[in-house]
């Protein structure tokens, strides 16, 4: 697994400083070890499916660069262990129900509160690498009630409930560091998101987790996937 640091931006999806040291090893060919859990109330596996990023599925160990864990797998994740494995580099994304997973993981990190209603959410996008191609807004559907409504963390917001919504400000969808590693959460379901933007936006989630892990810019992570991020902004656009 690959140390990881936060990457700062001239110009945000465009330039590293510094430059990260994978660069090149990424620009022969891409070689991140990713696992996924079995399929619960989500299916992330289908979203890297979608994009032609290959996977393996978890069976118990956490020898990889990327793990994504689906909301209601039947996968048996230890705390202790997703802790070592973030804090040596990993890099983690977790769904909605699994909020006390990773709050068992990673405690303090993140401030769960109550439980969130069926129906469509109105949603800022506060990261500049997303927003670059998705826009400065979107909708975000929860498909099933009783999800986890997030209060706050100790990281970054990527997308939050516009003021107004019965979520004004929450969290949606975030990224703390831990370690030498990083976690990645959202409230909402992957599969649950329909729309041509809301199905972008779950792209650029994993362009931004690859990049991350790579230490590399979402634009060189896409580029090396063969992925065009003009066609996904047309496709937003549209």
């Amino acid at each position: 697994m690959s140390g990881w640091r936060r990457r700062i931006f001239s110009s945000p999806g465009l330039t590293q400083s510094p430059p990260g040291p994978y660069l090149a090893k990424l620009a022969r060919r891409w070689d991140r070890k990713i696992y996924v859990t079995s399929r619960g109330w989500d299916n992330i596996g289908e979203v890297l499916s979608s994009m032609g990023v290959m996977f393996e599925p978890f069976r118990g160990d956490y020898d990889c660069d990327l793990l994504f864990a689906n909301c209601g797998t039947s996968d048996l994740l230890d705390p202790a262990s997703l802790r070592r494995f973030v804090h040596a580099g990993g890099c983690l994304y977790a769904s909605d129900m699994t909020s006390s997973l990773i709050d068992d993981a990673f405690p303090g990190r993140f401030r769960f509160g109550g439980s969130g209603d069926v129906g469509m959410v109105a949603a800022n996008v506060v990261d500049d690498e997303l927003r670059q191609v998705v826009g400065d807004s979107t909708t975000i559907h929860f498909d099933m009630p009783s999800w986890s409504v997030l209060e706050g963390c100790q990281g970054e917001t990527l997308v939050e409930a516009t003021q107004g919504t019965a979520y004004a400000g929450r969290p949606l969808m975030v990224e703390i560091e831990f370690g030498d590693g990083a976690v990645f959460y959202t409230c909402f379901h992957n599969r649950a998101q329909v729309s041509e933007q809301e199905r972008v936006l779950l792209k650029l989630l994993v362009l931004k987790q690859i990049s991350t892990s790579s230490n590399t810019t979402i634009a060189q992570t896409s580029q090396s996937l063969g992925i065009s991020l003009t066609e996904l902004k047309r496709r937003t656009d549209s």
